[in-house]
């Protein structure tokens, strides 16, 4: 039984609107890895924020097939994953990305990025395309 056009755009409104999401990512065996991260849709995309040591960039870069649910901040998804392709975008489109994540987060997102910086951790943005 396939998913109905409705039942797709449902789950992606769901997703878009989701705070958070669970990103799974894959080793290279194919073991899925789940990472439950703040989330900011942007012109039909979702923009994640990770930092630079995080290990999805390494996995991302051998694999860039992901899958994405709506969650909880403690990882519990509420709705199925949906598959996307992610692009690690450039550190010149970070300062742009962070404005928008901050506009949706509020203090939640600039206090978090204020701590990540303090810890001497460099924001990178992925861009995740639903297919």
């Amino acid at each position: 039984m396939g998913v109905t056009g409705v039942e797709a755009t449902l789950a992606t409104r769901r997703l878009m609107e989701a705070q958070a999401v669970d990103l799974v990512t894959f080793r290279r065996d194919g073991t899925p890895v789940h990472t439950p991260v703040l989330s900011t849709p942007y012109a039909g995309t979702l923009l994640i924020r990770t930092h630079h040591t995080a290990g999805k960039l390494k996995r991302l870069k051998h694999n860039r097939e992901v899958t994405v649910a709506p969650s909880s901040g403690h990882g519990r998804t509420s709705a199925p994953g949906e598959r996307g392709t992610a692009t690690i975008l450039p550190a010149s489109e970070t300062a742009a990305c962070l404005k928008l994540l901050h506009q949706r987060h509020g203090v939640i997102g600039r206090v978090s990025t204020w701590v990540r910086h303090l810890r001497g951790l460099k924001d990178v943005f992925i861009e995740v395309r639903l297919v």
